[in-house]
């Protein structure tokens, strides 16, 4: 994180930076930089959210999101600044740019496999959607999209903004020519043939109760009902039974099984 905070700030970036962590590290900071401290976890909807807010009160025009888990690059930083000028000049209803994505455990691009996005002969790919981290965004589409879903807390939260834009006809592009290092999941699992992301036990939590919660939504593309509908009873066998800590992880894919069907958002409340 700190090796992108210096980048941000020797190419004159204004920088926020919203912590979730239960310490403050305000201390590691130059005092340019904007921080603010949510000890309790907010979730990352709502310290997107924060950040944005701050972003608009500073007048600015767009806001780059980023995760403490991705590698920025001085090429990548000039390359979006110029890019996302270049898309919102060619689609106006420019919902969000975002670099494409190279994964940091086999160091490829990573492409959808199913619902792919479309190119144009600029270079961009047309897409349902792109993750948080690198998504740049014209602040201005807030007043009509709206703001990240605080309820959702952290999984799915990228995808539904995108989803939501594209219902009000704005567009996702996807940029061929900048590439973002971005480490998703803590691990990899190889089982029969098929490689599985691997992330903490409680995550599963808010997988499959955000699963839940958005299966129900209209705007959702179907093709990502009906795949994650096929996948949940995989997970629940690969995370269930095939790695580390299994009872808590079925634990945790239960309560968000129920949470999910009973429409309970938020955080994880473990006595509830």
């Amino acid at each position: 994180m700190l090796n992108n905070i210096s980048l941000l700030t020797a190419n004159g970036w204004q920088i926020i930076v919203v912590d979730n962590s239960p310490q403050s590290h305000q201390q590691w900071l130059d005092a340019s930089v904007e921080y603010r401290h949510c000890p309790e976890n907010a979730g990352i909807a709502h310290a997107q959210n924060i950040g944005l807010r701050l972003a608009q009160e500073k007048t600015c025009d767009y806001a780059m999101l980023l995760d403490q888990d991705s590698h920025l690059s001085r090429q990548l930083l000039n390359t979006a600044k110029k890019r996302v000028v270049d898309a919102r000049a060619l689609y106006p209803k420019l919902a969000a740019y975002g670099p494409s994505i190279v994964s940091e455990f086999d160091n490829q691009v990573v492409r959808a496999k199913v619902q792919r996005a479309v190119p144009d002969n600029q270079g961009f790919l047309h897409c349902r959607q792109i993750i948080a981290s690198g998504k740049v965004i014209p602040l201005s589409v807030l007043r009509d999209i709206g703001m990240m879903e605080d309820e959702l807390f952290i999984d799915g939260v990228d995808h539904e903004w995108c989803w939501r834009a594209s219902q009000k006809g704005y567009r996702i592009v996807c940029d061929t020519q900048a590439t973002l290092r971005h480490r998703q999941g803590e691990s990899r699992k190889h089982i029969l043939g098929v490689t599985f992301k691997v992330g903490s036990p409680v995550r599963l939590y808010y997988q499959y109760r955000n699963i839940l919660i958005l299966l129900r939504r209209p705007y959702v593309p179907i093709y990502w009902k009906i795949r994650n509908c096929v996948a949940l009873p995989i997970r629940w066998w690969i995370n269930g039974w095939c790695l580390e800590h299994s009872k808590q992880r079925r634990h945790y894919m239960w309560r968000g099984f129920l949470d999910g069907l009973h429409k309970r958002a938020g955080r994880y409340k473990a006595d509830q």
